[in-house]
């Protein structure tokens, strides 16, 4: 890629890392495109993301100033593809900074933090607590308050410190997830919110009851459900994905494709007569992309059949 390239490709990333913070998800499709057009662009967004999060700790001490002329900056901010943002290294970092300036979030102590499809990342809040985002996730932490984080649209596993007087509360879709000294996954997507507990216990707060929830036990919350479904949980298969490995009783295709997608960085449409259908088993992820997908197709009795927007699993026969 000649310098030129990449430094629209920067201007590229800085501009996605920004349109995320409140991407719908049609912009997250969008970016995942992005991303398989060319692997430097996946290298180019963490590269701004660090940037982002380096700073992070510094803007509660930075004083903004009005700008001396507001015209100048809404010329600027006019100007086709802000041309500074082509500028290498340090110079991407400073633009990151200055629009940082001008995001409103910026000035919030709340901050949010994202990975792309196939992407992995752990955050550190205080000492023996820390979150690890699986692929397409979506998350919101407070640097005023270590103890609060919000789950907007993935997976991620809570390994969490228990403080008894400052208990660790996760919100996700208008629900609370209290720690009460644990390690627990929690799944949101369109259809549920998922959460399963490996160690400690975890009260779960729903459509106005609270539910304790042990190691071993899961919640299945959908919008549908009058009341949150809880079940038995194999306590090794809780955050299994952070090692290759999905783990499955009876949960139905669509869940699989979802857990499928954020794994290997791909969009996974069930198709209908496949979509509730159970599978019970553990799929031990090898590799990524279409060549993984055709290794898995005998397992889940399904074919994958690629569409505009990535693949879709239809039914491969009658059901083992």
């Amino acid at each position: 890629m000649t310098s030129e390239a990449q430094g629209s490709a920067r201007a590229r990333a800085i501009e996605w890392h920004i349109r995320l913070r409140h991407g719908d998800h049609a912009a997250w499709e969008a970016f995942a495109e992005w991303l398989a057009e060319d692997p430097v662009h996946a290298a180019l967004y963490d590269e701004i993301e660090q940037a982002d999060l380096a700073l992070e700790p510094l803007l509660p001490a930075v004083t903004f100033r009005e700008a001396a002329n507001d015209t100048d900056i809404d010329d600027r901010r006019q100007s086709p593809r802000w041309r500074w943002w082509g500028l290498g290294g340090g110079a991407a970092a400073a633009a990151v900074a200055a629009m940082l300036v001008l995001v409103p979030q910026a000035t919030n102590s709340r901050y949010e933090v994202a990975t792309g499809p196939g992407q992995r990342r752990t955050i550190s809040l205080e000492a023996g607590t820390q979150v690890t985002l699986n692929g397409a996730t979506r998350m919101r932490f407070d640097r005023k308050d270590r103890r609060f984080a919000a789950l907007e649209a993935g997976e991620a596993l809570f390994q969490v410190q228990h403080d008894g007087a400052r208990p660790f509360t996760l919100e996700v879709a208008g629900r609370r997830v209290v720690d009460v000294g644990t390690v627990f996954n929690v799944v949101r997507d369109a259809r549920a919110v998922r959460v399963a507990v490996a160690e400690g216990k975890v009260l779960y707060e729903s459509k106005g009851r609270t539910i304790s929830l042990d190691a071993g036990q899961a919640v299945l919350d959908t919008s549908s459900a009058e009341a949150p479904r809880v079940s038995r949980t194999a306590i090794g298969s809780v955050g299994a994905w952070r090692k290759g490995r999905l783990v499955y009783s009876g949960e139905p295709l669509a869940q699989v494709a979802a857990d499928l997608g954020r794994a290997l960085g791909m969009r996974i449409t069930p198709a209908p007569d496949v979509a509730d259908r159970p599978f019970s088993g553990t799929i031990a992820l090898r590799g990524t992309g279409p060549a993984e997908l055709e290794r898995l197709t005998p397992a889940l009795n399904v074919t994958f059949r690629p569409d505009a927007g990535g693949w879709t699993m239809t039914a491969a026969g009658a059901e083992r």
